[in-house]
């Protein structure tokens, strides 16, 4: 019996823990998965950045700029903004060779005679040869275009062709012109001459040294020296012409009036 009762004792201790051990033993919980919260985002967009073009390879086109007229019909003073040109332009590819009434002369260039005043000298210039490309406006004396006299100087170019204005003083060739007037022109001296201008005679840029001779027998020719070179002087009964001619005796230059000094 004391056997037994032991067993039967060890039965029963073994029953009540599986029990208790059940008891502690909640069933798995189950957890649903569930997503992040999340935040409407609103975007307002307001501006779009692009990236930078690739420059282009193409050359722009030449722009033809001129000096504008005034009601007169004279080319007004840019003094405000300096007119550019191009290469083309200064060639003069809108010229019109051998322009009406513009001779090259002592006394002027034919249509215009030196002593004339600014106005009426640039409106016949402008309907002969076209719009200028240049124009100084009034400078001092001394400039690019050499030590002149008076007190200011005005010069207005078209392509070859450049028109010189001033006011009278001592030592002046027009000093009882209009206080502002035409007083010399220079041809080739700034480029080439579209316009294919001559004196009456024939004579202009590009001609040989026999044919100035023969076209004037009086002419002086003067050789090249270490500081100058070849001359040649046409005198007329206006005025003379002086001309540079280079190293094989073509006519590179013309100009007649007033001289400034250069060099």
């Amino acid at each position: 019996m004391g056997e037994m009762g032991s067993r039967r004792r060890a039965a029963a201790l073994v029953v009540t823990l599986a029990l208790s051990a059940g008891a502690c033993t909640s069933p798995p919980i189950l957890v649903a998965p569930t997503s992040p919260p999340t935040t409407a985002l609103s975007l307002d967009i307001t501006q779009t950045t692009l990236l930078p073009e690739q420059p282009s390879s193409e050359r722009p086109a030449a722009v033809l700029v001129t000096v504008p007229s005034d009601a007169d019909g004279a080319a007004a003073t840019p003094g405000d903004a300096p007119a550019q040109t191009t290469a083309s332009e200064r060639l003069g590819a809108a010229a019109v060779p051998n322009p009406e009434g513009v001779v090259l002369a002592g006394d002027g260039l034919g249509l215009v005679s030196f002593g004339a005043g600014v106005q009426a000298a640039l409106g016949a210039l402008t309907t002969s040869l076209g719009q200028p490309l240049t124009d100084t406006g009034w400078i001092d004396t001394f400039s690019i275009y050499g030590d002149c006299p008076g007190s200011r100087l005005r010069v207005v170019e078209w392509p070859g062709v450049l028109a010189l204005f001033g006011n009278p003083e001592d030592r002046y060739q027009h000093r009882d012109a209009a206080e502002e007037h035409f007083m010399t022109w220079r041809l080739g001296s700034f480029g080439p001459d579209p316009y294919l201008l001559r004196t009456a005679e024939g004579i202009g840029i590009g001609a040989t040294r026999s044919e100035v001779a023969e076209a004037y027998p009086a002419a002086t020719f003067r050789p090249a020296t270490v500081s100058e070179p070849a001359s040649v002087v046409l005198a007329t009964s206006g005025g003379r012409l002086t001309g540079i001619l280079d190293g094989t005796g073509i006519l590179r230059s013309l100009e007649a009036g007033t001289r400034c000094q250069t060099g």
